[in-house]
């Protein structure tokens, strides 16, 4: 869908929600809050831009079975390649196309990774509507999907905005938040969210959100996967969100325990997909955790070679939080 390069709404709620501390330690956020809530055509983004084109793919695909034993989850976004190297490859090429039709244009791609609000434009472009877990949600897509916005110097003639709400009353992707992340409708705490703890932040995690983070070991899907817009949704057809094998989805958490003791193993294991960012220490932090709730006395060697041996001190101290709840489980 098109829409224009005018600043994005709702400057004064982005406002208040910085300044309450909801974005955690993601201070790039507010960093470039001038470009976030501007308007497009800045120069430090694209001069001379005249239209925004805003994608939305899906990812909603099949998931594997999971099987049996002490394994983790793995959010669904994350079980294939890298969204953000998909996305760029179909942008540019967009870009590519409409500079073919409107001879000396420009574009730049932009999802998820600079100061672009997407979701505001994609409302306004008339792709969807926000909920109240804050993600949007279209009414072919439901709400398991990827936005992308492409600058253009190109005029395009803007798609009316999706100006009406579809939740009504229903409020479950609040209530089945573990950590009650979602503090109100379309206002998320992203301090006590699963998907910031396991993934953006990287020191340890509050001891009182251990135990509700269960098995999720890299993101969270609870509150979208019970959002009963996905009922009606069409499959996503980009193969490369599939998850490869079982692994990609549900990991034994004792073999990605060991695999994680070693720097170049975690890279080799996880080129070129999303598990990357919250780099070896984090990720193995997240399967300690993730032990501690679901795991049992065949875990515990491991654990204990982790608290000796790791080099993170954050490693270390929650093997230590893992070996004591599953001693305090066997009595």
């Amino acid at each position: 869908r098109f829409t224009t390069p005018a600043a994005p709404d709702h400057a004064e709620f982005v406002a208040a929600w910085l300044a309450a501390g909801y974005h955690g330690e993601m201070g790039y956020l507010q960093k470039r809050a001038d470009l976030r809530g501007g308007r497009l055509d800045d120069p430090r983004l694209l001069a001379g831009a005249r239209s925004v084109v805003v994608v939305a793919l899906s990812y909603g695909l099949p998931a594997p079975a999971r099987p049996s034993g002490a394994t983790g989850v793995i959010a669904r976004y994350a079980r294939g390649d890298d969204y953000h190297a998909v996305l760029w490859e179909k942008l540019n090429r967009l870009g590519e196309e409409i500079s073919r039709i409107v001879p000396g244009s420009r574009s730049r791609g932009f999802t998820d990774s600079g100061p672009i609000r997407e979701r505001e434009l994609a409302r306004r472009a008339g792709l969807g509507w926000q909920g109240k877990h804050t993600n949007l949600i279209s009414l072919d897509l439901g709400n398991f999907f990827f936005l992308g916005a492409l600058l253009t110097t190109a005029e395009l003639t803007p798609d009316p905005p999706f100006d009406t709400l579809h939740c009504g009353r229903c409020v479950r992707c609040i209530d089945a938040c573990p950590t009650g992340a979602i503090v109100a409708p379309m206002a998320l705490d992203a301090r006590r969210c699963v998907s910031y703890l396991t993934i953006e932040w990287k020191g340890p995690i509050p001891v009182e959100l251990r135990a509700p983070m269960g098995d999720r070991i890299f993101g969270c899907d609870d509150c979208l996967a019970v959002c009963p817009w996905n009922g009606r949704a069409r499959e996503g057809r980009e193969a490369r969100f599939a998850a490869r094998d079982v692994a990609r989805a549900f990991p034994d958490l004792g073999d990605l325990l060991e695999l994680l003791a070693d720097e170049a193993g975690f890279r080799e294991r996880f080129a070129g997909t999303p598990l990357l960012r919250p780099g070896r220490a984090g990720l193995r932090r997240n399967v300690c955790v993730a032990l501690g709730n679901v795991g049992g006395a065949e875990h515990l060697t491991g654990l204990e070679r982790a608290g000796r041996t790791d080099p993170s001190e954050t490693v270390r101290e929650h093997a230590a939080w893992a070996i004591a709840r599953i001693e305090s489980r066997a009595g």
